[in-house]
């Protein structure tokens, strides 16, 4: 019966994840963001891609976001590895003692980034489901409850 009740909380409460990825990969994120939406739709995904036209202020901004948020996503594409972004994400997420998930947005993966090999992050391939409900339960739980990780 707890079980239950904390779960219905859970689902009934809104949950923030960062996603780091490269502007590459944007019809595979948003395919992402899309399933994460059907089976979650408590989680709240943000993010701050860094575009052609280089904004000054994006390590703030990404800070701003990242540290509001219970975990950060690295969506792993076949030129994620080259990012100095998406390492600078993650490693801004860890310093902040975030939970980090990797996940592959390809069916036979890519090369991992160095910022997850250096962390023993290993991804996950595309399965947005398990990314949120077994990897990440007791953050979000955590973050249901005010409690920040």
């Amino acid at each position: 019966m707890q079980a239950e009740a904390l779960q219905s909380k859970v689902v009934s409460e809104s949950v923030r994840a960062f996603l780091s990825f490269t502007t590459e990969d944007k019809p595979l994120v948003d395919a992402f963001r899309a399933q994460i939406g059907l089976q979650h739709p408590q989680v709240e995904l943000l993010d701050h891609a860094v575009t052609d036209r280089y904004q000054e202020d994006w390590k703030r901004e990404c800070a701003g976001k990242i540290g509001r948020s219970a975990m950060l996503i690295c969506l792993v594409g076949a030129k994620t590895h080259r990012s100095k972004a998406v390492a600078w994400e993650v490693d801004h997420g860890l310093s902040l003692g975030k939970r980090i998930v990797a996940v592959n947005l390809t069916a036979t993966g890519a090369r991992v980034p160095e910022v997850l090999v250096r962390n023993a992050i290993k991804p996950q391939q595309g399965i947005a489901g398990m990314v949120l409900t077994s990897a990440s339960a007791p953050v979000l739980e955590r973050e249901a409850h005010g409690h920040s990780g």
